[in-house]
């Protein structure tokens, strides 16, 4: 698409800097590590919200999300620590929920916070600070104390993002809130489907969640409209497949984290050559329409989703 990456970070950097909003990130003191960005949201051109995640190179470790939001009328908590117990394989309705008041640590200043936690391995921590509302979400990571403090320059976190391993971050800001909603109607579906009930519904935001994304696109990669609004539903459109057709991708939270993160990196070009290039490319043979004679289309396509489905078992089974 003709994309720098370092083009892209920088105006990330500008961005994070000139929205005049704290960015919040585990005190140093504290682990796990691996901090990347995790992508931010806009509300209209201003930034509303901000992700630095943490979580291991290798399979199944910590995983921490420090969520910096300027709302005015947020998520229940329930409702945000929900949404990551489901998309880790997890039914919400399998784990014990208990609420507690707590204490976040921000800047060394004590904050009255609100506890929520999902079972024994899933937990959530959220107060109200300077304007902004900061948001910790864990998984198998249970420190005795939970310490955040201002980040004073993102620039290195996202000098990260141009690493030799791009893997991990997603880095694609509506299109991580876009495929997040994609990932939860897909589970939606999938319960539906196997337990009926009521149709489900896309969200309410869905559209302006759709324009959102397009816009972004266009923005990364100076397309026209029409051709980010494709890109746009190329990239959740495989993320929808991927729940559908893997069995590893619904099942295994870290893998489909990373997934999610390569679909979203490859498909903004913020980094192309990612190790599931083979099966993304596939994907994209298996969209084409054309008028080849005697069947040739039908084959390629056909082809194409064998490769794809085969490329992208390949890439797991090389994740684990």
């Amino acid at each position: 698409m003709g994309f720098s990456g370092s083009r892209q970070t920088e105006r990330l950097r500008r961005e994070l800097l000139d929205s005049g909003m704290p960015i919040y990130a585990l005190a140093a003191s504290l682990g796990p590590t691996g901090e990347r960005f995790g992508g931010l949201e806009l509300s209209g051109t201003e930034v509303a919200v901000v992700h630095v995640v943490y979580e291991q190179a290798t399979p199944y470790g910590p995983w921490v999300d420090v969520e910096t939001a300027r709302r005015v009328r947020p998520e229940p908590l329930r409702l945000a620590l929900e949404h990551h117990v489901r998309l880790g394989g997890e039914r919400c309705a399998d784990v014990a929920w208990t609420e507690s008041p707590a204490t976040l640590v921000v800047d060394g200043r004590s904050v009255a916070a609100a506890r929520l936690r999902a079972g024994e391995r899933w937990w959530a921590l959220r107060c109200a600070h300077g304007g902004v509302e900061i948001t910790v979400v864990g998984r198998d990571w249970h420190p005795a104390a939970v310490a955040v403090e201002t980040m004073a320059d993102p620039a290195p976190m996202l000098d990260r993002l141009r690493s030799a391993v791009p893997a991990p971050s997603p880095a694609a800001e509506p299109h991580r809130a876009l495929a997040d909603a994609v990932l939860r109607h897909a589970a939606a579906r999938a319960s539906w489907q196997s337990g009926g009930g009521p149709v489900p519904e896309l969200p309410v935001q869905w559209s302006r969640l759709r324009q959102a994304a397009v816009r972004r696109q266009r923005e990364l990669s100076d397309q026209p409209e029409p051709v980010a609004d494709e890109a746009v539903s190329a990239m959740m459109s495989q993320l929808a497949a991927l729940f559908q057709e893997a069995a590893w991708f619904r099942a295994d939270h870290d893998l489909r984290r990373r997934a999610v993160a390569e679909v979203l990196l490859h498909g903004t070009a913020l980094a192309d050559d990612v190790p599931s290039r083979p099966a993304q490319e596939a994907w994209q043979r298996r969209a084409v329409r054309g008028s080849a004679p005697d069947g040739a289309d039908v084959r390629v396509r056909v082809a194409a989703e064998e490769q794809w489905l085969t490329g992208w078992q390949a890439w797991a089974d090389g994740q684990r």
